[in-house]
């Protein structure tokens, strides 16, 4: 697979935001998250895919933010961008069926 990249737009009225700081609303990680593995299920729908060492470097509020997915030997090093500065990092691994099997 080649680079993934595009946009992730977290609309004010997400309903996950009803209880995370209603005030002040932070997306929650975990939805940042699930965007990337969402577009890694729509290219590689039979993956086995884990999410390892996401790094959250600045509060992700409700707007549209740019995103890359780049290949490596171990998966793919996702990032989410705001104003060309990395927001979120992390890692999502790919698992080869029989990895790890008995």
């Amino acid at each position: 697979m080649t680079l993934l990249t595009g946009t992730f737009t977290f609309p004010a009225d997400e309903s996950a935001l009803k209880d995370h700081f209603p005030d002040s609303p932070i997306i929650p990680g975990t939805l940042i998250i699930h965007s990337f593995v969402s577009v890694l299920r729509e290219n590689m729908p039979n993956a086995v895919l884990s999410v390892s060492k996401f790094r959250f470097k600045s509060f992700v509020t409700p707007d549209t933010y740019a995103y890359s997915i780049e290949p490596r030997p171990f998966g793919f090093t996702c990032t989410l961008f705001k104003d060309e500065v990395k927001a979120v990092t992390g890692r999502i691994l790919v698992h080869v069926e029989g990895e790890g099997d008995a």
